[in-house]
């Protein structure tokens, strides 16, 4: 799998990966995340840079170089989009209370909510 980040509205910097899948992406809803130096749940959305909009975000358990197995979040052409687990305002860059990443690993075991077990 090829991950690629273009720098825009939601990430300020490019990013470019090859990651080995060991299983099947699902689209995630909810991870761990340290807000403050605290862990706290948090949405994730991918972000797509073309539109500067809110796209499917995705996890999978992939080889990291050397160190074994890890859990990979990946969204759009635009990186992924956090925000707290109890922020029901809409995705957007202008949005204060959001941050934008251009992925995340994580280890393998680590909380994750899928889309498929709300």
């Amino acid at each position: 799998m090829f991950i690629e980040v273009e720098n825009g509205n939601n990430v300020d910097k490019n990013f470019s990966m090859v990651y080995r899948e060991v299983e099947t992406p699902r689209e995630v809803y909810c991870i761990k995340y340290s807000v403050a130096g605290e862990e706290k749940p948090v949405q994730v959305s991918g972000w797509d840079a073309a539109s500067d909009r809110p796209c499917p975000a995705f996890a999978c358990r992939v080889e990291e170089s050397g160190d074994g197995v890890a859990l990979l979040i990946y969204g759009g052409s635009g990186g992924i989009r956090l925000k707290e687990l109890e922020d029901e305002s809409e995705w957007s860059c202008q949005t204060p209370n959001q941050w934008g990443e251009t992925h995340l690993v994580y280890p393998k075991d680590a909380f994750v909510v899928f889309q498929d077990e709300l």
